[in-house]
């Protein structure tokens, strides 16, 4: 490993971690209840002598830039939040963790290998990233299937609850104890915020942002709806348990049907790298002329664009869009 890799990794890992943890101090800085008092005091309370605005009419704030609000925390501040929600406090320290294993394997790529010129600044700066993101939809994707495998289940306790008479703002927190997680933090945390005195209405809004599932949605629109016009609120829930469960077979069997392709593209594009690998155990000299010669490297790029958007467009097709 060159002193000029040793450099390029030493960096890149100083300025994702500084970036990381400024954000992270940030948003620890605006949850402390002092700020939060502070500022709920500067907007009900504003200081002497100055002339009161009213929000809604006057267009001046519009002007207004924030300190502390700027491009990289408006788009790192919810992907930080959703973090949190779907994987806890090691969310964080997951995504950091794979990225630097990332980052890793694409110095000693670079390193070992016999890459053109031209890929091994994509390498490093393209394997991280791809490596973070990755990790992320992981996550992400774990929390929703978690969730949703007992949320039918959550939802006819609740119209059992309902029909007995115990009213639904009660029943959430109790729900929470009989279900596992992430079902069970989710619910009593909105149980909690009711319990203080929150709205219903504002407690179903947040949880509807922060968790960030249709089926959740599809909730919270039938408790908001029997709220504002009445009903049989057990009879509502009882049909969307019905189709929350009938959504959830759609994906398994969408799946299912889907595993073929799925398993022939891991095998397709596997193939490649067996054959190259064969290839430099085997016969070296031939092979090394893709990657010695301005010809055979071209090639190499061209094959490897091929195959990248290939992969993902059999990966797109296979995969049934559930946010709908």
């Amino acid at each position: 490993m060159s002193r000029v890799d040793l450099l390029t990794f030493g960096a890149f890992a100083v300025v994702l971690l500084a970036g990381i943890m400024m954000l992270v101090l940030q948003d620890m800085r605006k949850q402390q209840p002092d700020a939060r008092i502070q500022a709920r005091v500067k907007a009900d309370f504003p200081a002497t002598g100055q002339h009161v605005r009213d929000a809604r009419h006057d267009v001046s704030d519009l002007f207004t830039v924030s300190r502390n609000d700027n491009v990289i925390s408006r788009w790192f501040g919810p992907k930080i939040a959703r973090l949190k929600t779907v994987a806890g406090a090691r969310g964080l320290r997951i995504v950091i963790i794979t990225a630097v294993v990332a980052e890793i394997v694409a110095l000693l790529m670079s390193n070992l290998l016999p890459l053109p010129a031209l890929a091994k600044p994509a390498l490093l700066a393209g394997l991280p990233l791809l490596g973070a993101v990755q990790s992320y939809r992981f996550l992400v994707e774990r929390f929703k299937r978690r969730f949703l495998e007992g949320f039918p289940d959550l939802i006819d306790l609740i119209v059992r609850a309902v029909r007995a008479g115990v009213p639904v703002t009660h029943v959430m927190g109790v729900a929470s104890n009989e279900c596992a997680e992430p079902l069970k933090s989710e619910f009593k945390l909105m149980g909690d915020a009711l319990k203080v005195g929150l709205d219903l209405e504002e407690v179903l809004d947040t949880a509807v942002l922060r968790i960030g599932i249709a089926d959740f949605s599809f909730f919270c629109v039938c408790l908001l709806l029997q709220r504002e016009t009445g009903g049989q609120l057990g009879e509502t829930l009882e049909n969307l348990a019905g189709i929350v469960r009938r959504r959830r077979e759609i994906r398994q069997k969408t799946r299912a049907l889907t595993g073929e392709a799925r398993i022939t593209t891991k095998i397709l594009a596997s193939v490649p790298f067996v054959i190259l690998g064969s290839m430099f155990l085997l016969n070296r000299a031939y092979l090394m002329v893709l990657f010695d010669t301005s010809t055979g490297q071209k090639v190499l790029m061209a094959a490897a664009t091929c195959l990248v958007i290939g992969l993902s467009v059999v990966h797109k097709m296979s995969k049934l869009d559930t946010a709908r």
